[in-house]
């Protein structure tokens, strides 16, 4: 019974399982399609807005325009009439940011007041601003002619009354397409009005609709607690039956269900597990790995699959993580079936280990040599130091394999293999290439100990050859090649530049006097 209340308070957590409008898709989505809107409705005030500061800007700069119009044509008038107080410059300057003003009200740019304006989108607008500048241009050719006559035109004559004419017909254009704005502007506000009273009905749904949907889903939710809570038994009965772990956890990590396989690892009883979080029995790093992981359940509403391997007893786990849907679909938890797989990982070590290894010798082979020297020469690179690679090739096997056998060529591949481990560090990588090849990478070798390792790997051959262990003598071939940060070359040409040495020394004892190395060892079978 105590087992029984222990699951009711954790599975009380969970979300109602009947359907109905009220549900946890109707709301958000009621809200969403409201809010939605009223964003809308937003960005159609705030574009409004934008298109009054428009407006506003093109008002003050017709009105600066018309200003700057009016104060030149006075200065222009006192001037010709001879008013010797007048400053020309200034008064061309006049007409010359009138001028600009008209320019910015077609193509934009910044005007008096220090704003920047936009260019008129409306046609009817533009039309009158183009009308304008068209005025404009008129009106300096005739104060150009106007300027030159000054001495022998006077008031009244046809220039005079012709730019009058042109600048009365300007300031009338410039007026127009003001009252045009302000048309424009009168009619923004009203539509502004009306909008914001639409986003505050639209805002007042979205709080009612919430509030009712939130009161019934917690009516709901309580109510479906009972039904989960009734086929909590059946579900134990079913899991207990298994071999492998499983338990049941909600969002945050807690314990919903555990079943016994899982309690008898854990050495916990259900008491003290039901309710408790995942953090309780496991390591932080653990904790942080498995929280990750049922997230990812939640977010994506797909099953996954993962390898584990417990800090508690180093076994190996293969852990399938499952969505648990209530009836409205949504997911409500996450099982975690957690298979003992140790003896299978132990046996695919193994079988890594063999696709790495040279059987004969116990080296690395081809593909395991490849697979550790590039990292080795990624992490020289990183690092920008230095790399050895040295080549070493069992002098004459094939006279060793037809004069005594291949059992006994097998022997000194072996002995050859050893006497390589003896002469190198465990941390060094020592491979077998296939045939008579074999190739080291030191991991730590300066230029000053690589003739050492050479002396010493010569020794350790002439101790075994003195030893008289085999029937004959053998000796190896060697070649070195580094690898230069600052001249990177590739693995294979590490291997080629190596190869290429050491069949200069190969070539070399061929030529030089002396006993082949296959030759039966002293005191030996022929």
């Amino acid at each position: 019974m105590t087992s029984t209340t222990a699951e009711g308070d954790a599975v009380r957590k969970t979300v109602p399982q009947r359907r109905g409008i009220w549900d946890g898709k109707t709301i958000p989505l009621t809200t969403l399609v409201l809010g939605m809107f009223s964003l809308s409705l937003v960005l159609i005030i705030n574009f409004a807005w934008e298109r009054q500061v428009r407006e506003f800007i093109t008002i003050n700069a017709v009105t600066d325009l018309r200003k700057d119009l009016t104060t030149f044509h006075l200065w222009l008038e006192q001037y010709l009439n001879g008013d010797s107080d007048i400053d020309i410059e200034k008064t061309r300057q006049s007409f010359i940011a009138a001028k600009k003003l008209g320019q910015a009200l077609l193509s934009g740019g910044a005007v008096q007041t220090g704003f920047v304006m936009q260019p008129l989108e409306d046609p009817a607008h533009r039309k009158k601003a183009e009308e304008i500048m068209t005025l404009m241009e008129k009106l300096e050719e005739i104060v150009l002619i106007r300027l030159r006559d000054k001495k022998v035109s006077g008031s009244g004559s046809l220039n005079d009354k012709e730019f009058d004419k042109l600048f009365n017909e300007t300031i009338s254009r410039a007026g127009e397409l003001q009252e045009a704005v302000e048309k424009d502007i009168v009619s923004a506000l009203a539509d502004f009005r009306k909008l914001s009273r639409i986003i505050l009905v639209v805002w007042s749904i979205i709080i009612i609709v919430t509030a009712l949907g939130l009161g019934f889903l917690v009516t709901r939710r309580r109510n479906s607690e009972k039904e989960l809570l009734s086929s909590q038994e059946k579900y134990r009965s079913l899991v207990d039956s298994t071999d492998d772990s499983i338990y049941l956890v909600d969002a945050a990590c807690n314990y919903l269900f555990v079943n016994r396989k899982h309690l008898n690892r854990l050495g916990l009883s259900l008491e003290a597990m039901i309710g408790r979080n995942y953090s309780y029995c496991h390591s932080p790093d653990e904790n942080d790995i498995f929280r990750k992981k049922i997230e990812r359940v939640f977010s994506t509403s797909e099953s996954a699959q993962y390898e584990h391997k417990s800090l508690r007893d180093n076994r190996y786990f293969l852990q399938t993580f499952s969505p648990v849907r209530n009836a409205d679909g949504r997911i409500a938890a996450v099982t975690v079936v957690s298979k003992n797989i140790t003896e299978r990982k132990q046996m695919e070590n193994e079988l890594t280990a063999l696709s790495l290894s040279d059987p004969l010798t116990g080296l690395y082979n081809r593909r395991g040599f490849y697979t550790l020297a590039e990292l080795q020469i990624k992490i020289a690179s990183r690092l920008d130091k230095r790399l050895y690679l040295l080549v070493a090739d069992l002098d004459d096997l094939k006279v060793i394999n037809d004069t005594f056998g291949h059992q006994e060529g097998d022997s000194a591949l072996i002995e050859t293999a050893n006497i390589l481990k003896a002469s190198f560090r465990e941390s060094d990588i020592i491979a077998r290439l296939g045939g008579d090849e074999f190739v080291v990478m030191p991991i730590e070798m300066s230029d000053d100990r690589s003739e050492t390792i050479l002396n010493r790997l010569n020794q350790g051959f002439e101790k075994n050859n003195d030893k008289n262990l085999l029937r004959y003598r053998i000796s190896i071939s060697t070649g070195i090649a580094f690898f230069d940060p600052e001249k990177a070359v590739s693995l294979e040409e590490l291997l080629r530049e190596a190869d290429s040495s050491m069949y200069n020394q190969k070539r070399f004892k061929k030529t030089a006097p002396g006993p082949s190395h296959s030759d039966p060892a002293p005191g030996g079978l022929s």
